[in-house]
This record gives C-alpha cells, structure tokens and sequence, in this order.
C-alpha cells in the first residue's frame, strides 16, 4: 500500500530534503520550518512581554501534551512533558516504595541504556534490578520477559521496540503478565511512536514514556508520559519542583502539596522553547496519522531489506513488518567507516554496534532516495 498525501508538499517543509537524502529519523526527525515558527514566537514573545509571556506559555504545555496523547490514544490530561525520558522515569522511580518484598525492578538487556542507569541508581534505596538476557543480542523472547516478572516485581520498564535492532517486543503479553502478579508496566515507546501505531487504552497500558525527536519530527527537549488515569494518585514523586505543586503560584513552603494532574510529573520552570518546537512536528504525525505512515515505511523498509539482501548485506531488522518498527539495520564489514563516508555525502543515516547502518524512510521519504542510498552505498563499499 503506497501513503496517499501529497507528499510533495510534506517535503517543502522539510529544508534538510532539498541538499540531502534523509533517512535517519529513527534517531532524530528531520526539521519542519514551523519549528522555526515556533521558536521565533516564543523569542518575540519574550521580547515583547518578558515574565508576562508566562501567561502564554504555561497553557502550551497542557495543549501540547494532549496533542501527543492524542498520536498514542490517550484521554486528555492523561499526559504530562518532560526535559527528556530519563529525567521523567527517575520521576517515576522516585515515587515507588522499594523498602518490602515488592522491590524487584525487571528491564530487558537491550533497554536503551540511560533507562538502566536511571534505574540501577534505586539500588541504593533498595531497588533489585533482574535484568532479562538476550539470548542472541537482537531479540528478547517473550516468555523469557514474562517468566522475570513475579510478586516481587514492583515494576516492569520494557522497550516497545530495541534501539539495537529495531524488533518489536510483546507488549501486550507484559502487561497481562503485570496485570496477573500485581506489578506494574512502564513502557517506553521513543522507538515507536509516529511510526508504529498503538493505543494506551485500547492495551490497557499502565505508563508510557517518550520523547519527540525522532519519529515525532519534535527536536530534543520534550519528553513525555502517560499515566493511565485511576494510577495517578499512587505517584508521589520525590524528583519534583514548583511547577509539580498544587497550586504553583502560591509558592507556598514544604512539603509539596502534589498536583491532583500529571503536573504532578513536573519539575523546575519548564523548558519551554523545546516544547513550542516540537508542537508542529506533532501535528503533522496527527494531522497524516500513524496508521498511513505505517503503511508507507513498512512498504519502504520491505524494499530497504530486500535490495539489502540482493547485495549479499546482512540485514538485523526483523524480516517480518509485523516484528520490527520502523527502521532496517544493514550490516558488512566495514560498516562503521561507510556510514562516516555516507554522511559526509550528505546521505544521513547511523551506526550502532552489533546493528550495523541504521536506514528509516519516514512519511517524506520517496523510492527515489532509497535508490540513491544504494548508489552511495555501493559507492562507498
């Protein structure tokens, strides 16, 4: 199935396309000019009105977190933005009680590694972590996630797909392991969002981190979560700040009175530049939805693989569109100084260790620059 949008004038607002082929929004999305229409309002607005453009600002976030919660099928004012995933998940973590039986923190070997080193840190205040191996450093089984969780489990934190490989795990299968031993599911789907389709109520999902600059063609500096609404009350998080407070403006004295929202997620003053930012790249993935996006790169990346193959290149993507999101892993040896050659012609893509070149279409993307990788590709080699 070919995405029906008029593609071309997708691209026009997109300057990176006009001087490069880009095919490496799986770790930063390209630019959209109403990016920059963002970020110069917000400097004329600061300009104009100093500590008065607050008035204007602090409404952006609650609007533009809905707008993410609307791309994952989340109710409005079940999400909150942060700085980035790390800063929102030691959020979480601060809020968990790991002093009793119930101090098991289960993730997989192939979690993004900030996440683990979030996460290790709570063994100092009692925390165990169990790490769930990789049997071939790609891929976890599910069974193998599903039998880590147990009564002592107080909390789950599963990649929703691996940034090594780009496979996608059982999620669903997770959370009803969760569901069944009382433990909780914090997901994170930076991987997948803008790209791969999912519903956080439709799977019954617990908690959901992200960030924008990838699929969400966002820029860095706006993180997300989702809390599914009846938890909210459970987190009391202890990494907090004024803007985390009931009544913010008070500025009343400790203790913190929680807000009764995910505000309750938030931290010091906001980093408001990087969410206007991010606001247009949302849209554009509302505006299009995921689910024709889907369609256009699994046809893309099904191409991607196969003249991979045809070259004798070994591919460490998921054969299978519906295993992997959205992006393929082309390995040779040499791989690392191609991707350096390739970049230097302006043919973006990355390189990781154990994946190879890192290679994802998004809704932009035409045949014509996958063809061109290749011919750069073939050049380089």
């Amino acid at each position: 199935m070919t995405i029906v949008l008029s593609q071309a004038q997708h691209r026009d607002a997109f300057p990176i396309l006009k001087n490069s082929t880009y095919l490496v929004s799986h770790s930063m999305g390209a630019a959209p000019l109403g990016a920059k229409t963002a970020l110069d309002a917000y400097w004329e607005a600061w300009a104009a009105d100093g500590p008065e453009a607050w008035e204007r600002w602090l409404p952006e976030i609650g609007r533009i977190a809905d707008g993410i919660g609307a791309i994952v099928g989340a109710p409005a004012g079940s999400t909150f933005l942060g700085p980035n995933v790390s800063v929102l998940q030691a959020s979480l973590a601060s809020s968990l009680d790991f002093t009793g039986a119930r101090n098991e923190v289960v993730y997989e070997a192939l979690q993004f590694p900030s996440l683990t080193y979030v996460w290790r840190e709570w063994e100092r205040y009692g925390a165990r972590t169990r790490v769930v191996p990789s049997p071939d450093g790609r891929s976890i089984p599910t069974e193998l996630l599903v039998e880590a969780i147990t009564e002592r489990t107080a909390i789950a934190v599963l990649s929703h797909a691996y940034y090594v490989s780009g496979a996608v795990a059982d999620v669903r299968a997770v959370q009803a392991r969760c569901r069944d031993v009382g433990a909780l599911l914090c997901v994170d789907a930076y991987q997948t969002t803008g790209v791969y389709p999912y519903d956080v109520v439709a799977w019954d999902l617990d908690i959901v981190t992200g960030g924008s600059h990838k699929w969400l063609c966002g820029g860095p500096g706006c993180g997300w979560i989702y809390v599914k609404p009846h938890l909210l009350e459970r987190f009391r998080p202890s990494v907090t700040g004024w803007m985390a407070h009931a009544r913010p403006f008070a500025f009343e004295p400790a203790p913190i009175e929680h807000a009764a929202s995910p505000y309750r997620f938030g931290t010091g003053t906001p980093t408001i530049p990087g969410y206007v930012v991010a606001a247009t790249g949302h849209a554009l993935i509302r505006d299009l939805g995921v689910e024709r996006i889907r369609a256009h790169n699994l046809r893309l990346t099904t191409r991607l693989a196969g003249l991979a193959l045809e070259r004798g290149l070994h591919v460490n993507t998921p054969l299978e569109p519906e295993r992997r999101t959205g992006w393929i892993g082309i390995d040779f040896e040499g791989s690392e100084h191609a991707c350096r050659r390739l970049i230097e012609r302006r043919v973006f893509v990355d390189y990781r260790p154990g994946c190879g070149i890192r290679v994802s279409p998004h809704f932009y993307t035409t045949d014509a620059e996958i063809d061109a990788f290749f011919d750069a590709l073939d050049a380089v080699r």
